[in-house]
């Protein structure tokens, strides 16, 4: 497998800017190139490096205050949020991995449709065209979908945001990339089967019993809040993920049905942080896969505001849906 990291690129933008300190992050993932990223700027340039070593989980997720230690913020990895608005200081550069496909797509031939859409995370959004010819040369319509304001290219998925997937009409998916929460949130919201296609473990997967596992941890946790009185509605203060109006909507529709409830805010989620306060239960209006991925680290049931509203009546489960931007 190759990985592109643009470093040509970046180290124009850099000499363009003029600046003597760039700020690097990467995602856990990446973060093994960083020292070889570092080294190749300050050959090139006469900028000085710093390697941030916080998790990065995101374009979401950058450090708002990086210009109290860098002129600029360079974010790999990920693509830029249009809708975001971010700094002309900061460049996010895709990361695209190359990989043959063809085998894989040979092995979910059987398993395929005639309305395929196909979607992808960022890393690999340049093979989506080609396993839309293979699929076509197959006599397959193969459907790359357009996304919303939140996403740059057509057929990416983010963990927030699923609106390429939705804005294809089509029988099922092919999802490219590695994990499993960003295709598991496309066979939860359509209902529509989906396969995995995961070049980094070299592998095709399907997600139907890791769709029903959440499900129902999903209701579980609805059930475990439907006698909660006070709760806590967590926030976040990281750029992408600020939704504060979302949040008083929450915290007057939870005081109208008369519970009650206090905001507090963190930039990093963590359950320990939420030890000193009295809660009943969570809503977090943050990223959806704190709710879903780390629901076991919580000691309370922690729901998405969606699932509140079942909660509290105003929506039943048949008409579950995910929270996204």
């Amino acid at each position: 497998m190759h990985l592109e990291l643009k470093l040509e690129d970046v180290i124009s933008w850099i000499l363009s800017k003029n600046v003597s300190r760039v700020a690097i992050q990467m995602p856990e993932g990446l973060k093994i190139y960083a020292q070889k990223v570092k080294s190749k700027i300050e050959s090139e340039t006469s900028a000085f490096c710093i390697i941030c070593a916080d998790p990065c989980f995101g374009a979401c997720d950058f450090d708002t205050d990086f210009k109290r230690y860098a002129d600029v913020l360079i974010q790999f990895g990920h693509s830029n949020i249009p809708s975001m608005n971010a700094s002309s200081d900061i460049l996010f550069v895709e990361v695209f991995f190359d990989f043959e496909v063809d085998k894989l797509i040979e092995e979910i031939q059987p398993k395929l449709g005639s309305k395929i859409g196909l979607v992808s995370a960022v890393q690999y959004i340049n093979l989506l065209p080609k396993i839309q010819e293979i699929l076509k040369a197959q006599g397959k319509e193969a459907i790359i979908g357009k996304g919303d304001s939140r996403v740059v290219f057509e057929g990416q998925i983010l963990g927030c945001n699923i609106s390429a997937a939705l804005s294809a009409d089509v029988d099922q998916y092919i999802y490219v990339g590695s994990g499993n929460f960003h295709p598991i949130s496309i066979s939860i919201e359509t209902g529509k089967s989906l396969i995995v296609l995961d070049p980094q473990m070299n592998e095709v997967r399907e997600l139907t019993d890791l769709k029903d596992k959440i499900l129902r941890q999903r209701y579980g946790a609805i059930t475990r809040a439907q006698n909660a009185e006070h709760f806590l509605i967590l926030a976040s203060s990281k750029p992408g993920q600020i939704r504060m109006d979302k949040t008083v909507e929450v915290k007057k529709l939870l005081e109208s049905k008369g519970k009650t409830a206090d905001v507090v805010i963190m930039e990093r989620f963590d359950p320990e942080y939420l030890l000193p306060f009295k809660a009943d239960a969570y809503v977090s209006t943050a990223c959806s896969r704190i709710a879903i991925d780390d629901y076991l680290r919580y000691d309370k049931p922690i729901l998405t505001p969606i699932e509140l509203e079942i909660v509290l009546g105003l929506r039943d489960w048949e008409d579950y849906h995910l929270d996204f931007f």
